[in-house]
């Protein structure tokens, strides 16, 4: 089967993504348009260079450090900006298939040079996410992700509170992102106790994506965590595996954004497949994909062509996400119907 018909069923299968930023995926059209307007000092008028600056491409250096730099964020000069992305990401999303969508965004990214309040940031994506959601029948979920390496725990308690207030206005949770090597797990277990009092914010945590097993295990025994977002490093220790598979907390594996951030050496050599098998519950997702130049059917391409998964494999995989969700039972069982039925539909067709 040629790669593009193959996509193309994959498109065509309901899934869902607990795992992309909203910052990793602004189109690149957009991006021209607002720097136009602001006046920003980039190469706007060559695409290709442009691209380059925002982008990942083959052959760059393949670091964390180095990937990082693709994120910009002075985009953005008013909440009409912020709106504008909001709805487009949720749109791309749904062109990709994806029934049900956790988008994170971090509201000190949103206002870091454009003299938003993250009030207002966090108002304007949910508006704008949630009517865009509305309009191409998507569920949505929203979180609110904090970078380690900017740990302001006034501002971080106001906006989980904010957060906690908008519940009713689609924010479900919070992650905590960013460096894990210098600022520990450790720094931040009174802060997302915070999250936990609130009773209705789920907590997910950015570790061992290039530290170790043990990042990923005082993720969920100090933080609390209900997810663990990439956590390669798991597979190194057979006690944290069998502590997640306890706990049936859940894996956000984003396989191409960690080949490209370096995180490992050889998309065949990915541990989700060894997680899998070990019973650990993994979920497929794509992180940034503007950034990564990828949709998240890339993702999925790449476990089929990769690592020989067939139709009931990503369905298990599917399952893993609902169940993982930050939303309540009610709404992951009318979820989880909703992905089945087209499985089955796929299944009865013959396609993978």
């Amino acid at each position: 089967m040629e790669r593009d018909e193959r996509l193309a069923i994959l498109r065509g299968l309901p899934k869902v993504e607990l795992h992309r930023h909203l910052e990793g995926a602004l189109r690149l059209a957009t991006m021209i348009e607002l720097g136009r307007r602001h006046g920003l000092d980039l190469p706007l008028d060559d695409e290709v260079a442009l691209r380059a600056l925002v982008s990942y491409t083959e052959g760059e250096p393949r670091s964390l450090l180095h990937f990082l730099t693709k994120f910009h964020a002075d985009w953005y000069r008013s909440y009409a900006d912020v709106e504008r992305v909001a709805s487009e990401a949720v749109c791309d999303a749904a062109a990709e298939g994806i029934v049900y969508l956790e988008l994170r965004f971090s509201p000190e990214h949103f206002t870091r040079t454009s003299g938003l309040t993250p009030r207002g940031v966090m108002q304007a994506v949910s508006e704008a996410a949630r009517a865009a959601a509305a309009d191409v029948k998507m569920q949505l979920g929203l979180l609110v992700t904090f970078a380690r390496e900017r740990y302001d725990r006034g501002q971080w308690r106001t906006t989980i509170d904010l957060a906690a207030e908008m519940a009713d206005q689609g924010l479900r949770g919070v992650d905590l992102a960013g460096d894990e090597h210098n600022h520990p797990n450790v720094l931040f277990a009174d802060i997302l106790q915070r999250a936990h009092d609130t009773g209705v914010l789920g907590v997910t945590v950015h570790a061992g994506e290039g530290t170790s097993a043990r990042s990923v295990a005082s993720a969920v025994e100090l933080l609390g965590a209900g997810r663990i977002g990439h956590g390669l490093r798991a597979c190194d220790d057979p006690e944290v595996m069998a502590m997640l598979t306890a706990r049936g907390v859940a894996l956000e594996m984003c396989p191409i954004s960690n080949y490209q951030t370096g995180c490992i050496d050889d998309l065949q050599a990915h541990p989700l497949p060894a997680l899998d098998r070990a019973g650990v519950p993994v979920t497929l997702n794509a992180d940034d994909p503007a950034i990564h130049r990828t949709t998240l059917n890339d993702d999925y391409d790449t476990a089929v062509t990769r690592w020989g998964y067939v139709l009931d494999d990503l369905l298990r995989l599917e399952r893993n996400a609902v169940e993982a969700a930050f939303l309540t039972t009610g709404e992951k069982q009318e979820l989880l119907e909703r992905v089945e039925q087209g499985y089955d539909k796929s299944r009865q067709q013959g396609l993978l």
